[in-house]
């Protein structure tokens, strides 16, 4: 199951966004057998220790529901001067639509980042609270705010945070 089949229902009509995966096969394939690859990259500055085990195109998606007001019905004049009679309904109507980042997703072993546009960030692990693959997505939880993130593999940025994350717990 998919993110958007879990937002939108089994038949949602929304067009999911595909990522092609541009991270190199033999690290996925270490990722996958339980090991960190130890990736290069000039476009991030890294903290003295710091390696980058994950690198891969990913797309933020932002659910935006807007409430608006929608009134049905006529006005006339009334019978005084300055005076309008007006009958009618009102019915409130809700729209939601998805805002689309796309940029690059970095997993080292000290933070986790999002080079973008718009809709970057840089979250240290301390901060992350939860963690949810998709086949095609997953969630980051960082106190009150989640962050959802289209990817090729959902499992594979799953498994290099799992592997991080018992890096991080040893003495």
């Amino acid at each position: 199951m998919g993110l958007f089949d879990l937002i939108f229902g089994k038949n949602n009509q929304v067009e999911i966004p595909q990522v092609t995966s541009i991270l190199p096969p033999a690290a996925r394939q270490e990722i996958m057998a339980g090991r960190l690859p130890i990736l290069k990259n000039d476009d991030i500055f890294l903290k003295r220790g710091e390696k980058i085990h994950f690198i891969d195109k990913a797309i933020e998606i932002d659910i935006k529901t807007t409430k608006r007001f929608e009134h049905i019905g006529m006005s006339s004049p009334g019978l005084l001067k300055g005076d309008r009679f007006s009958y009618g309904r009102g019915q409130p109507v809700e729209q939601t639509e998805l805002i689309q980042h796309r940029g690059i997703l970095f997993i080292t072993n000290t933070r986790i980042i999002f080079q973008a546009k718009d809709g970057g960030f840089d979250k240290s692990y301390k901060y992350l609270t939860a963690i949810k693959p998709y086949a095609d997505a997953i969630e980051l939880q960082f106190g009150n705010k989640t962050m959802s993130l289209v990817v090729n593999d959902g499992s594979v940025v799953y498994q290099a945070l799992q592997l991080i994350k018992e890096r991080r717990q040893l003495p």
